[in-house]
């Protein structure tokens, strides 16, 4: 960011930016081979196999179906009808585990009031996310999900369609993400300014594009939007 800008819109990523989900997907793989009659417990196969086939499925390296499908064949289950029923699973946890992350709601709020647009830019499978934004905000505006976009950040595409969505130049818009590869090298390689949110105290990798900013809470990013211009002079 340099020299002064002018910001019209403000979008974010959500997992663990604007709402945690406290390990859903894992807790419903564990439900799910209960529910089949298997109960694998909390051994450490387990949790590394559910961890590995999550990696890749985030990764778009497999299909959620492929996804379940394997799990079964991990368990020794039998896999007719069950990523049906795991994605049921997932959309039964969603009120027991999803919160916002603090101050996510009162901040939203505030941007709308300055007349500053919002989006949600998030990677994950519909209908889960937008479940899961709509337990964590009252949110009503613009939400892009990769498996309906067809494209994972830190793709420039996806930030494309964030910027075809919100119609506002470039320059103008910030994105706010946690992760430094997806959120902060995509924004940044799609020049958008990019905001790390280190709410969790984590070394920032050396090897992607550092970030314009950084905050470690959500209300620090109103501080970056002073005066009813919302026209900010960048420090870096």
């Amino acid at each position: 960011m340099n020299g002064a800008s002018t910001v019209t819109a403000v979008a974010f990523d959500f997992d663990h930016t604007l709402g945690v989900d406290n390990g859903l997907e894992i807790k419903a793989y564990q439900q799910l081979a209960e529910q089949l009659g298997a109960p694998l417990g909390e051994t450490p196969a387990a949790r590394a196999t559910i961890d590995d086939i999550l990696k890749r499925f985030r990764a778009a390296a497999i299909t959620l179906d492929a996804a379940v499908d394997e799990f079964c064949a991990f368990a020794g289950l039998a896999s007719s009808g069950a990523p049906a029923r795991y994605r049921e699973i997932c959309y039964g946890l969603v009120d027991e585990l999803v919160t916002p992350v603090d101050g996510a709601p009162q901040l939203i709020d505030a941007l709308h009031a300055r007349g500053i647009r919002t989006a949600i830019l998030t990677n994950g499978w519909s209908p889960l996310q937008q479940k899961k934004i709509a337990r964590a905000l009252d949110y009503a505006g613009p939400v892009l999900v990769s498996d309906l976009l067809g494209v994972l950040k830190p793709a420039p595409a996806a930030f494309d369609r964030l910027m075809e969505t919100l119609n506002v130049p470039r320059e103008q818009v910030w994105f706010v993400g946690d992760n430094p590869t997806t959120d902060v090298g995509g924004a940044r390689d799609a020049g958008i300014t990019a905001i790390w949110f280190d709410w969790e105290g984590l070394t920032y990798p050396a090897d992607v594009p550092a970030p314009d900013r950084r905050i470690a809470t959500l209300h620090e990013l109103l501080g970056l939007l002073p005066g009813p211009g919302l026209r900010v002079e960048n420090s870096t």
